[in-house]
Parts: structure tokens; sequence; C-alpha cells
């Protein structure tokens, strides 16, 4: 897992990135901000459910697998009646892909790096 500092930023840079750009951002684009900034919190500790997922619980490796795997699910088109009420794609594609840069699966973070805005660091 990425380091709690670098993470933490990452979410500023989140939130500043999606503050700065609003009118010009795409709605879709808005949607993957708002999933990234969401499973970061939940990955951090900082809300307790899960932000595409039902449930509540520890937040640990595992747990957050089974977030990206849920993702998958639903970005695959594999919905049934279970299907948590978060299912838009956009939103879920910006949850996966910040779980994936959490756990260091994924290189790039969720801001695009030529696109960072100025952050101080934490």
């Amino acid at each position: 897992m990425r380091d709690h500092v670098i993470v933490k930023n990452e979410r500023r840079a989140l939130a500043a990135y999606s503050t700065n750009t609003q009118p010009s951002v795409s709605p879709e684009f808005s949607r993957f901000l708002r999933g990234a900034g969401a499973a970061l919190d939940w990955a951090t500790g900082s809300v307790a459910t899960p932000p595409v997922g039902l449930g509540a619980g520890p937040v640990d490796p595992e747990a957050i697998t089974a977030e990206i795997r849920l993702c998958d699910v639903l970005l695959a088109g594999a919905v049934s009646a279970l299907t948590p009420i978060r299912s838009d794609p956009h939103y879920v594609n910006g949850v996966e892909h910040a779980l994936r840069w959490f756990l260091e699966l994924e290189a790039e973070p969720p801001v695009p790096l030529d696109e960072r805005p100025e952050v101080p660091a934490a």
C-alpha cells in the first residue's frame, strides 16, 4: 500500500483539481474524480462505507481487493438484483483506479500528473 502521506496528498490534489477545473471538466470525468475521492476516503478510514460495495468492516488489502473485483464486475456489465446503488460506470472506474493506485497496482495516480494543481504538502 502507498504511504499514508502520499495518499493524503493525492486526496488533496483530487479535491483541488475538482474545484479548479469544474467548469471545464466533462460530467463523466467529474464522476470519475468523485469516485476516486470516495475510494481514497474509504481506503484511509475517513469513511466507514465502501464507495461501491455494501456494508462496512475493517479496511485491509483483502477488503480493498474485494472492492476492486466488484468494480470489475460492474464495469463488465455483470449486474444483478444485488447491484449496489453506486453503479455509474465513470464513478466506478474512478473507484477502481484509485484503489488500484492505493495498492500500488497502478502507477498513475487518479489526478493526471500533467494536470496536477499546486497543492501545498501536508
